[in-house]
């Protein structure tokens, strides 16, 4: 290089001997605010398009991100139910949506279609999306997680259904009349109307137990907290898991050394959802 203008490599194959490689676009003003998609592949990382069977869906894109994304600068509009923004910096949206770990990057699968009127914020894996009201400029863009259909257990389903619920403790609350309340750890059920689980105040330490009935794969966590009457939320944890309920690992994320940290609510309305890459495999989480 350099490669200018309309000036395209001679070989299909550029070859440096440099980590970094700078890539300057110019362009013109826009009302829109579009930006640029770009993706790049290496020998060891291949990159490639795809469009899956059938005239009219949308084209897939495969893309390498590397690791470290989650704090490079620039924004992403959106979130993972809804998908995001075609301007948000894709591999960052990637960390956000819990598709890679941002300790390792991996492989990701795009998918274009058509924008949408608003893009709600969410807070996820560490990262704040913006909520975009302004209009429907632009496809949305998708990023999915690799196929889980080669894993030996129940992997792709939404929500996993909980046998029982326990913990270290629960505050018993007695009110103004005498009346007592107990939030006890049935009530952390996420759809539970009303109060929640609320451990015994002044406690160290507390847990929450998990018990899916059986042997499953846990991908992820969503956590809230309850805004019935108090303010209560956490604002982080960690995860450790068993198989027999008796014997517990710490979880550590993608070859980590210590125990990993995530960050939970900054508010008891919002849901905050952390993704487990690798994925938890066990009965019992805490």
């Amino acid at each position: 290089g350099p490669y200018c203008r309309n000036a395209g490599p001679a070989a299909p194959l550029l070859v440096t001997n440099s980590s970094a490689v700078t890539v300057l676009f110019n362009s013109t003003s826009h009302h829109s605010g579009r930006g640029l998609l770009l993706s790049y592949a290496t020998s060891q990382h291949p990159g490639r398009g795809e469009r899956p069977p059938g005239m009219h869906r949308p084209p897939r894109v495969v893309v390498y991100c590397p690791a470290g994304c989650k704090d490079i600068d620039g924004d992403i509009w959106g979130n993972p139910s809804q998908g995001y923004r075609d301007t948000s910096v894709l591999c960052k949206a990637a960390v956000h949506a819990g598709v890679i770990a941002d300790e390792l990057g991996g492989q990701v699968t795009l998918s274009r279609e058509k924008g949408i009127t608003l893009y709600e914020s969410a807070f996820a894996n560490g990262l704040h999306s913006k909520r975009w009201v302004k209009g429907s400029w632009g496809p949305l863009l998708h990023p999915a997680p690799s196929p889980c259909h080669h894993l030996p257990l129940p992997a792709c389903s939404d929500a996993l259904e909980v046998a029982a619920f326990n913990a270290s403790s629960w505050w018993h609350e007695v009110d103004a009349l005498g009346q007592d309340r107990a939030w006890a750890a049935e009530r952390a059920a996420l759809s539970t109307a009303g109060h929640s689980w609320a451990a015994e105040p002044g406690s160290e330490g507390a847990w929450l137990e998990l018990d899916l009935g059986t042997r499953r794969n846990v991908t992820g966590i969503i956590t809230k907290g309850s805004s019935e009457q108090y303010d209560y939320y956490v604002t982080s944890y960690r995860v450790s898991s068993s198989r027999d309920g008796k014997n517990w690992r710490p979880y550590r994320g993608s070859g980590g050394q210590e125990d990993k940290v995530f960050e939970g609510n900054t508010d008891s309305h919002g849901e905050v959802s952390n993704a487990f890459i690798p994925p938890i495999v066990a009965r019992y989480v805490r």
